[in-house]
């Protein structure tokens, strides 16, 4: 076996506690295991790789820096042109599978409401969130299928993908596009072939939080996530992570579906 996994954001937060807690997972059951890690800083993609590739001698990671989302053009032209030349040495022994796990992504400003986006800022986001994701997910797609290699998309994803709360409006639109478009390549593919996962992480004990409780434009819910902090009941990015890693080790998903932390 000759597993690869490709994730973004993997410098930091959620996409570096994914990265290692997939790392530790699939090693000893795998002969030779491949990362590409994927962000804006090089040197903190350098230390998860580092760190991962301490765990075995049949690690392997691949560092894609200074990779922008800011478009489609930016995406092919930093991130799916540059895994391209990196897929292409992989060859011994060839792949048996492939996983693209996308966590890059922003919120968008959260003390606003829908009233209040102006259409840069609305251009902005949907490129980095939505029309980026779309391009990575469609060039992954080219890049495997001709080789038959079965694929693995994951999103995360949130439960404001599928539920409304006031001012998220750009961030749970994005989120809902992309379960969309997941389900959407569910429906074109057989299963054996292309598997899609949307998975929700739950309410993350990370930095991003620390910014939610400080800036999100509705009270009660400044307050819900503020007293889910002092009372210590935010999710650890660790035991989510590991979850996911479970669902994706014991393919105990139905391709397409919307999965939350707190279902499992």
């Amino acid at each position: 076996m000759h597993t690869l996994f490709v994730v973004t954001g993997a410098n930091r937060g959620f996409g570096q506690a994914i990265t290692k807690v997939i790392a530790k997972q699939y090693q000893p059951t795998s002969n030779k295991l491949s990362f590409v890690l994927v962000g804006r800083q090089e040197a903190p993609l350098q230390q998860v790789a580092h760190d991962i590739r301490q765990l075995g001698s049949n690690i392997t990671a691949h560092v894609i820096a200074n990779a922008s989302i800011d478009s489609a053009v930016a995406t092919r032209d930093t991130i799916l042109e540059p895994l391209e030349r990196v897929v292409k040495d992989m060859h011994d022994p060839p792949l048996t599978s492939a996983t693209l796990i996308n966590n890059a992504g922003s919120t968008g400003d959260l003390t606003k409401q829908v009233s209040d986006y102006e259409a840069e800022e609305i251009q902005a986001y949907f490129n980095v969130n939505v029309i980026s994701y779309t391009t990575l997910v469609s060039g992954f797609l080219r890049l495997f299928l001709p080789t038959k290699t079965p694929i693995t998309l994951v999103n995360i994803s949130s439960l404001l993908g599928i539920q409304p709360f006031a001012n998220w409006g750009l961030y749970a639109t994005g989120k809902s596009a992309r379960d969309m478009l997941l389900g959407v390549v569910a429906k074109e593919h057989e299963p054996t072939s292309v598997r899609t996962l949307s998975y929700a992480p739950g309410p993350l004990d990370n930095g991003l939080m620390k910014e939610i409780c400080e800036t999100l434009g509705d009270p009660e819910q400044r307050k819900f996530y503020s007293d889910m902090a002092k009372e210590n009941k935010l999710v650890n990015m660790d035991v989510t992570a590991q979850k996911l890693a479970d669902l994706l080790y014991t393919n105990n998903f139905t391709s397409g579906s919307h999965v939350d932390y707190y279902d499992l």
